[in-house]
């Protein structure tokens, strides 16, 4: 791997994997854990995906044919699904914590069918090292949080910006639907797999109820945090988004995609390991994840129990190492960010100041 910018890129994507193992707890997940489908149902939510994941896997490889800056975007949106969908929400209104799912920005950003295939890798790690979601429900999550997520996402965004509807709007609505669409799904799943002889509606109708104190405020958050997140870069990038066919724009500075991407990714994992970091202890006791209080409640009810984590990273060295890592790279990530974003983009100005004089 010689090219610098993808080496830096499996740095970032590295130390977002070590502040998720430090600061999320496994009970903070909407995702299914393992174990709670019959193993039939479970290879079914699979074959779902499938057809996905390979479209996915051939779309990438034209895409990087095509455009070599393509790969480290592509990095991104798998860093921010994945840590995005780490990050613990309190929700005071239900009393009990959950998170946003990240499939909105990466569905308006890279496209559906390659955000499916980001967020079945993040959803993979999240199996293998935090307990989010399990190795037979794989198929399940990638499905309701991947495959509903992010088609619900990208057709609204589309549909919104051709009526005109304002950037801010767009991405607002499409956060909202990444959301909600993702556990209306997970209730129809939970709801197939659980009902047994009675009837099928009821219960899907009680899962979704249940969702909802949690789901309703929480997907009005990731709609703003979507909508902020396309807004930021529209203000500081325009450039990206215009390549990207998101909106329309012709820079009047141009340089290299690649770099813009690297920015952008180490912006993101900084100020996301914040927010991860400060409210780890908040959460950890008196805040229940969503898929303890409503998905292992109802499985429970149902005669099926959550499986133990195959990795167990309850081990205070590990902790302590990932704690000094964190810290150390944090510092000189926020230092090299800023000076990218802020201080580098008004030399730009400056420079062009002095050259239309």
């Amino acid at each position: 791997m010689n090219n610098p910018i993808l080496k830096k890129l499996v740095l970032c994507l590295l130390l977002s994997t070590l502040y998720s193992l430090l600061f999320t707890d496994a009970a903070f997940a909407m995702h299914i854990s393992e174990g709670i489908l019959p193993l039939p149902w479970a290879g079914l939510w699979f074959l779902v995906a499938l057809p996905f994941l390979i479209k996915g896997i051939f779309d990438i490889k034209k895409r990087a044919k095509e455009n070599s800056s393509f790969k480290p975007l592509l990095g991104l949106m798998a860093a921010v699904v994945f840590v995005i969908s780490c990050m613990p929400v309190p929700v005071p209104t239900a009393g009990t914590c959950s998170h946003p799912a990240g499939t909105g920005i990466s569905a308006i950003l890279v496209g559906p069918v390659m955000s499916i295939f980001v967020t079945s890798i993040a959803l993979f790690i999240q199996a293998l090292f935090l307990a989010h979601g399990g190795f037979t429900t794989w198929g399940a999550d990638i499905v309701s949080m991947g495959v509903g997520g992010s088609l619900a996402a990208y057709f609204a965004f589309k549909i919104l910006r051709r009526l005109k509807a304002p950037l801010f709007f767009s991405g607002f609505v499409a956060g909202i639907l990444a959301d909600w669409v993702t556990y209306i799904i997970t209730s129809f799943e939970l709801a197939s797999a659980l009902h047994g002889s009675k009837p099928f509606l009821p219960l899907f109708t009680t899962i979704l109820v249940a969702f909802i104190p949690t789901q309703l405020p929480l997907g009005i958050l990731e709609g703003f945090l979507t909508a902020g997140m396309i807004v930021f870069v529209s203000k500081r990038r325009p450039d990206i988004l215009s390549q990207l066919s998101v909106v329309s724009f012709q820079p009047s500075v141009k340089r290299k995609m690649k770099e813009k991407i690297k920015i952008l990714l180490f912006t993101f994992l900084a100020v996301s390991s914040l927010l991860l970091a400060g409210s780890r202890k908040l959460l950890a006791d008196s805040w229940p994840g969503v898929d303890v209080s409503v998905v292992e409640k109802v499985a429970e009810e149902h005669g099926r129990s959550a499986w133990t984590p195959f990795i167990n990273t309850d081990q205070g060295d590990l902790l302590l190492f990932v704690f000094l890592l964190a810290g150390i790279s944090g510092g000189f990530v926020l230092g090299y960010c800023w000076r990218k974003l802020f201080v580098e983009k008004d030399d730009l100005k400056h420079d062009k100041r002095d050259i239309q004089r």
